[in-house]
């Protein structure tokens, strides 16, 4: 027991310095760089004491339960994707009857066949997968007091990095501050591409919007002062501000509709007082407002997207393919060498495409049918916890900490669609430790929901 309470005691520290290191070293789209292995070996220990205290005290919560099964079916696609078949078995797609003919016809009767086109890829990617796994276990493993500590500890981390973004506007290109020398001056800040900063900022504000509705919860019980949680709600509009110095459209489009979905999840707008409270309706209105500006925005983004760029062109090149590779996939990591062997003409530009800016497609293509069914799993298990979250709205700290997380997490997947901010270390550490915290919290907080539903309500007095 004793040994269980020292993992527990370096729990916190330990994830803490996880999510820093990969928020200064982790900016990154690249899964083979010194300072990614660097990160991938300080996951393990971290790993290894969130798994030693998951297992003295493991969880009973069946959403909870499922969130560990997924977390690892995530990491069993690529390990799958490393072991050998036999010739019958990867010959089936039809991408591959076609090389393994052109392969005969050159002499080549000798094939290596991995599950996966580029083994030494997809190893790679498993292993950069360790610290989102680590974080994951870490934060499912906290409890609800330090839960909320990594939380500020993320807001506190993007604020952090938009205050870097600023300063290095202000410094020549060549200097040593500027992270990444060989892209053009940006607003990323300790991360490479902008688009990836818009997330961030989206993240901090919906987990700041969530913690000012915690923080006036908290002040009505007299537990902080009356005025507390003005500060969170002002850091989330700087990041709302923010946000469009990005030049991410999909950013700004996403940014206010989580807004308003976090303003409801959290409880910090209750639908019951509109048209009650004066307050409460001004509020109310201001998200339809901004929740309708963020529709438009998002239709605007889409229609200068398919006049302009090749995004939609990329993601529609890549289901293809991914149909010529199915039902196996390509395998985790292979996505550049696989598409410009397979890419139409009209994507073949001076630069090589590294992503095909939809997350989507790029894992339908790389995962097959497996990825896909992994994917649903994943998507199955965000919904159910959106449904038990709405239903738990306004149900204490724990509930509203779970929806901010949730909010946070829906905006990440919601960018996946026009980006690929998954495929950073910072990004994917940072969205699994949400999702750690939001399946914890919403299981300590359907707990409490359950245990006063059994306590029974005083007898009425009796008439005198």
């Amino acid at each position: 027991m004793a040994e269980i309470d020292v993992f527990r005691r370096l729990l916190l520290p330990s994830t803490l310095i996880l999510l820093v290191a990969c928020w200064l070293g982790g900016g990154v789209t690249q899964d083979d760089t010194p300072v990614d292995e660097w990160l991938q070996l300080l996951a393990l220990p971290v790993l290894a004491i969130a798994a030693m205290t998951l297992m003295a005290d493991w969880p009973k919560a069946r959403t909870v339960q499922c969130g560990i099964v997924v977390a690892l079916m995530v990491a069993l696609v690529p390990a799958l994707q490393l072991l050998p078949l036999p010739i019958g078995w990867w010959s089936v797609p039809a991408a591959r009857q076609a090389m393994a003919a052109d392969l005969s016809q050159a002499g080549v009767t000798a094939l290596a066949t991995h599950w996966s086109l580029s083994p030494a890829a997809t190893e790679a990617s498993l292993w950069s997968m360790l610290p989102a796994l680590a974080g994951f276990f870490a934060a499912l493993a906290l409890p609800a007091r330090q839960r909320r500590v990594l939380v500020l500890a993320i807001v506190l981390l993007v604020v952090f990095n938009v205050i870097f973004a600023f300063f290095q506007v202000s410094l020549p290109r060549d200097s040593n501050l500027r992270l990444y020398p060989d892209f053009d001056p940006s607003f990323g800040g300790l991360l490479v591409n902008t688009n990836h900063q818009a997330t961030a900022c989206i993240i901090g504000m919906v987990l700041a919007v969530g913690l000012a509705v915690e923080s006036r919860l908290r002040a009505m019980r007299g537990e902080v002062r009356a005025h507390a949680w003005w500060g969170y709600a002002c850091l989330a509009g700087c990041f709302l501000l923010v946000t469009p110095l990005s030049t991410a459209r999909a950013g700004m489009a996403i940014a206010l509709p989580a807004l308003a979905a976090v303003l409801l999840l959290s409880g910090g707008l209750p639908l019951a007082n509109i048209g009650r409270s004066k307050r409460t309706t001004a509020l109310a209105l201001g998200v339809v407002v901004l929740a309708i500006v963020g529709v438009r925005a998002a239709m605007g983004w889409l229609a200068v997207d398919l006049a302009e760029e090749q995004r939609h062109i990329m993601a529609k090149a890549a289901l293809e393919i991914g149909s010529e590779q199915a039902p196996l996939g390509s395998g985790i990591g292979s996505f550049v060498q696989v598409f410009e062997q397979a890419a139409p003409p009209s994507l073949w530009l001076a630069q090589y495409v590294n992503h095909a800016h939809n997350e989507y497609a790029q894992w339908w293509l790389t995962a097959g049918w497996p990825g896909m069914l992994v994917l649903v799993m994943v998507l199955a298990l965000l919904a159910a916890s959106g449904r038990r979250i709405f239903r738990l709205r306004g149900g204490g700290g724990n509930a509203i900490l779970a929806s901010a997380c949730f909010g946070a997490i829906c905006a990440v997947m919601a960018h996946s669609w026009a980006d690929y901010p998954l495929r950073t270390t910072t990004l994917m550490t940072t969205t699994a430790m949400l999702a750690g915290v939001m399946l914890a919290a919403l299981a300590d907080a359907s707990e409490r929901s359950r245990r006063h539903r059994r306590i029974p309500s005083a007898p009425a007095p009796a008439p005198q």
